[in-house]
């Protein structure tokens, strides 16, 4: 009598079926860590540009107040000196698009931080990649808390 080995069909079927679920969780553990990383970086970029805004009002550079907004048509976050946002003359920091033009966003026009104190009116930035929100509180005294 003449015996074949190998595979059937069936086992040939199943190995298949646990190696695409295994690799489909690998995928949807890898796009939601890449998604979740860029939140934070969108994150730590706008409390650094407070951070420096607020630095450098601290410091009295160039004798003015410092301030922080957003630009729509430059997709930026600019660090301006003065008490009005203009791109002129100020530092531009690019924005993720997708986290900073969702509907849920909310930057407040104009962040401005007093000379010497780093004081400013106090404002809620509230940021959303459509699924996470997360807000950045900026005190009266200057504190940022995110």
């Amino acid at each position: 009598m003449n015996r074949q080995s190998g595979l059937t069909l069936i086992e040939i079927t199943v190995v298949i079926a646990i190696l695409t679920i295994i690799i489909a969780f690998g995928m949807t553990v890898d796009f939601n860590s890449f998604t979740s990383d860029t939140f934070r970086a969108e994150e730590s970029k706008i409390v650094s540009a407070l951070g420096r805004a607020r630095s450098r009002a601290m410091a009295n550079m160039f004798e003015t107040t410092h301030g922080v907004c957003y630009d729509e048509d430059e997709d930026s976050y600019i660090i301006f000196q003065g008490n009005t946002c203009t791109a002129t003359g100020s530092e531009l920091i690019p924005a993720n698009i997708n986290i900073s033009e969702n509907d849920d966003t909310i930057f407040p026009a104009e962040i401005v931080f007093e000379q010497l104190t780093g004081n400013t009116a106090g404002e809620t930035i509230t940021i959303s990649d459509g699924v996470k929100t997360e807000e950045i509180e900026i005190y009266e005294t200057g504190a940022i808390n995110w």
